[in-house]
């Protein structure tokens, strides 16, 4: 199981009305973490402190797990300091994302003292710094991380330092969260998404997330900005982390019996070829004769299934790494959308991975 979340911020154009509806729906859908802010620059200030107690109480009616990401002065809008939290528990908030402001020593003081879960900023970690915590005797239960978001176009993270400090992490054994943007509510100011990653600040939802969960460097995924569609959540919590879902588009002259082959449950061998995934299913699966048809060439992302001419490799299920010729006695059944190619690359030897049909209008 992975961590499904939301974020909510108030002062920012939203009516406390609608976010309780969003609050609502995003529950329907499994999400039962929320992320807020009191420290956004651009929110209204009047009245935030009591929008924010509202806010908070109706998430934690809803049985949501509040993170509020604050800073020093954000602790003494709210009532709190930093030898004293119960304000914020009172409220509600079950974890603080700690934000520029806080040395090693107090992040680790906290994590013993402030009966709160604590959450470092997973993007800015070194390993200097964390060992810095752990060496003031944090109370490593306590401790959680999740990366930034960057509202500003060109400024996420690229994916090789997202899985350097995700790899630190997961050394400490920290659960790690990471946020993904909305396309149908970008927030403001900026309006071009709150992704972690870089490349994810233009692609769908449901893509970005399939590969933060595939990198298996993430125990949970947020939407960092406010009021995302229903779509878009809905195709998020579909989500499974034990194996990878591929979207295909399925040729039209494909069997039945070659249908109940491809949308089966799946694991590549343990050995498989150089230039295919195999699955080690397939084979078993093939309950009748499969005819053969056409030869077609096989492009890279091509699911193809072996027909009877291949005599004892009948059902033979493989999806192409690289291209290759045609060959009359392999049925080209489906293909890969051209979005997802990449996460070809995340199913390893005894991978679980599981193809889906396409239809367009999926978010």
């Amino acid at each position: 199981m992975w961590e499904k979340g939301i974020s909510a911020y108030v002062g920012m154009g939203h009516s406390l009305e609608r976010i309780q509806r969003y609050l609502e729906l995003a529950k329907t859908y499994g999400y039962t973490r929320l992320f807020t802010s009191v420290q956004i620059p651009e929110a209204d200030a009047a009245g935030l402190v009591n929008d924010f107690r509202k806010f908070a109480a109706q998430a934690v009616k809803l049985g949501y797990s509040i993170t509020a990401d604050i800073c020093p002065q954000a602790c003494a809008m709210l009532g709190t300091n930093l030898s004293d939290f119960s304000a914020l528990k009172k409220l509600g908030v079950a974890a603080i994302r700690l934000d520029d402001g806080f040395s090693p020593e107090q992040i680790a003081a906290l994590s013993v003292t402030s009966g709160l879960d604590i959450e470092i900023n997973a993007s800015a970690i070194t390993p200097s710094i964390l060992q810095q915590i752990c060496t003031a005797k944090a109370d490593v239960s306590r401790l959680r991380a999740c990366h930034n978001y960057y509202p500003r176009p060109e400024t996420g993270l690229s994916f090789s330092l997202f899985s350097e400090r995700g790899q630190l992490l997961r050394d400490y054994k920290i659960p790690v969260l990471a946020l993904i943007p909305s396309r149908s509510c970008p927030r403001g100011p900026i309006f071009a998404g709150l992704p972690t990653l870089e490349k994810h600040r233009l692609v769908s939802p449901q893509l970005a997330a399939k590969e933060l969960l595939a990198s298996q460097l993430v125990d949970g995924i947020i939407f960092g900005d406010p009021l995302a569609a229903e779509a878009e959540l809905a195709s998020v919590a579909s989500l499974d982390l034990s194996h990878i879902e591929l979207q295909v588009i399925v040729e039209a002259d494909t069997s039945a019996v070659e249908r109940k082959i491809l949308f089966a449950a799946h694991t590549n061998r343990i050995d498989p070829g150089e230039w295919v995934i195999r699955s080690q299913e397939a084979r078993r699966l093939c309950q009748a004769a499969i005819p053969a048809r056409t030869g077609r060439p096989r492009k890279i992302g091509a699911i193809t299934i072996d027909n009877q001419d291949y005599l004892r490799y009948m059902g033979e299920m493989q999806v192409l790494r690289s291209p290759m010729p045609a060959d009359p006695r392999v049925n080209v059944v489906a293909h890969i959308i051209p979005e997802e190619l990449f996460l070809l690359d995340y199913i390893k030897p005894g991978g679980s991975f599981r193809l889906k049909e396409f239809i367009a209008h999926e978010a």
